[in-house]
């Protein structure tokens, strides 16, 4: 049945039924009534159509029988069982009316964390955009949606408190040169629609904050959050910048505690993802405030004041209710709180500090770079590798136990320094994102054919939301063609900036403990 993510038990039946303006529908759930009056659909058959509450072992029970029951032990299975029928409706429409296959679906998911990333700072995407997005990741069963509100291009997210932030650090002139100014934020108005939008629809919206590196923005804003106290001009490179907070500055952590105590009130996701990675410490190093910091807490080297430092901000967001994301530099120093989940993007070929922390017991999701990188060209990140990735393989050693009770699930992020525009964010996004919800919610057997075959049902519902996205088989480009992609997207890489950016990455890699 052209389902996805692919239900964990389906059971075909003898015969038909049909769903039109005439089938009634029962159900308390306004958001249910309405997800179902997605086409235009003419009188026909008179049946029932029932929503319900009630006992399962599993997240829900669709059965297609002449009349259509979904039963669930709660409101998000129900909605889940509806997402699954508007496929097979949009499916089986033809003239007006639905015809269904006769069935029993009966459906649970593998990981409970399925994630999407959408980066707003290098370039940013309103609200209504995000919405559009949201559709789709509801009709596919992913229920996190991980939003990058800060980097060195930019705060994304309206601040009251700081207003600063919104004044000085939202706005570049252009990007390598190009005289296209890049600017834009969410009002906390905004963001407010965003997260009941996302709720109705069973995604935790996720919000982060990346600390301490990447934070060339708040130095623009509040240079004296910075090692230096230099004023900075914005930037319109990319790559990893030295330009950090201070870690040795009392008033950074001031800053910090007053921003996510802002941010928390906005997003009231149990998750706040305080970044982590790609932190270049030679402005630690020269600076006293740091080493002076260091020597009192008996700190052996720049890694552990990081550890040091993100610990601190961890007790920041405990105070405040919430559970703490990092992506898996932050595990380096040694010393990070348990508490911390780590995202693991990136950490070598044999993911040696990122298994130890598994088998040691740490929660943890995989979003590894290839992939799961989904603003990579498809010559780099295929359709088909996305979808026949397999999260678990990247911890062998580690206990089955361990894997099962520790590992949350997927997320594929998409990065937008070389996406400027919605149609380039859709045709990235799509359908490498589909692929990955259903790894995050199939059991892992594997059948690349029969998820194509799957997905030309869901890519036509795309057109229906008006939502753009790469043909299959220009996902799954020749190894000419691939060849092609993944240089020119190199090509577009190089500038002079990019060199600095490379001694920074080798910097931020030293004193690595693994």
């Amino acid at each position: 049945m052209n389902i996805i993510p692919r239900p964990f038990e389906t059971k075909v039946k003898d015969g038909n039924t049909c769903f039109s303006a005439s089938t009634r529908v029962n159900c308390d759930f306004d958001i249910i009534k309405s997800e179902l009056n997605f086409l235009d659909f003419e009188e026909g058959e008179v049946n029932n159509i029932t929503f319900k509450i009630g006992d399962t072992d599993f997240d829900y029970e669709l059965t297609i029988d002449g009349d259509i029951t979904v039963v669930a032990k709660t409101e998000e299975g129900l909605f889940h069982g509806c997402q699954t029928l508007k496929q097979l409706i949009f499916d089986g429409y033809r003239d007006g009316v639905a015809t269904l296959e006769n069935c029993v679906i009966k459906d649970k998911p593998r990981f409970p964390y399925r994630s999407f990333m959408l980066d707003i700072v290098r370039h940013f995407f309103d609200k209504e955009v995000i919405k559009g997005l949201i559709d789709i990741l509801a009709l596919v069963k992913i229920n996190r949606f991980h939003l990058h509100l800060s980097d060195n291009q930019g705060y994304r997210v309206e601040s009251t408190v700081f207003p600063a932030l919104n004044e000085k650090a939202n706005f570049r002139p252009g990007t390598k040169g190009d005289g296209v100014p890049v600017g834009g934020y969410l009002t906390k108005d905004d963001v407010r629609e965003i997260v009941a939008y996302a709720g109705e629809r069973f995604i935790e919206v996720v919000p982060e904050v990346d600390l301490p590196g990447h934070t060339l923005a708040f130095l623009l804003a509040m240079p004296e959050l910075g090692c230096t106290g230099e004023q900075y001009a914005p930037t319109e490179s990319y790559g990893i910048d030295d330009r950090i907070l201070c870690a040795g500055n009392e008033k950074v952590y001031d800053f910090i505690e007053k921003l996510l105590t802002e941010l928390s009130e906005l997003f009231p996701s149990k998750y706040f993802h305080l970044g982590g990675d790609e932190v270049p410490k030679s402005q630690w190093r020269q600076c006293k405030k740091c080493q002076e910091l260091m020597a009192r807490e008996h700190l052996n080297d720049c890694e552990e004041l990081q550890g040091y430092f993100t610990n601190r901000v961890i007790n920041i967001l405990k105070s405040l209710g919430k559970t703490p994301i990092v992506w898996n530099e932050a595990l380096y120093s040694g010393i990070l709180d348990d508490s911390a989940i780590c995202q693991y993007w990136s950490d070598g070929k044999k993911a040696t500090a990122v298994r130890d922390a598994l088998a040691s017991g740490r929660k943890m999701y995989v979003s590894r770079t290839f992939p799961y990188y989904i603003d990579y060209p498809h010559g780099m990140n295929k359709l088909k590798s996305t979808y026949n990735f397999e999260p678990t393989s990247c911890f062998k050693g580690v206990s089955a136990e361990n894997i099962d009770e520790n590992i949350m699930g997927v997320e594929c992020p998409l990065w937008t320094e070389w996406v400027a525009d919605v149609d380039k964010l859709h045709r990235q996004a799509f359908p490498r994102t589909i692929a990955v919800a259903e790894t995050g919610w199939s059991t892992p057997e594997k059948d690349y054919k029969d998820f194509e075959e799957r997905l030309y049902n869901v890519l036509g519902m795309l057109e229906a939301y008006e939502i753009g996205y790469t043909h299959p088989k220009k996902a799954n480009p020749n190894p000419f063609k691939a060849l092609g992609e993944t240089l020119a997207f190199l090509t577009n890489m190089i500038e002079p900036a990019a060199i600095k950016s490379l001694i920074n990455a080798r910097d931020a890699k030293k004193g690595m403990k693994k």
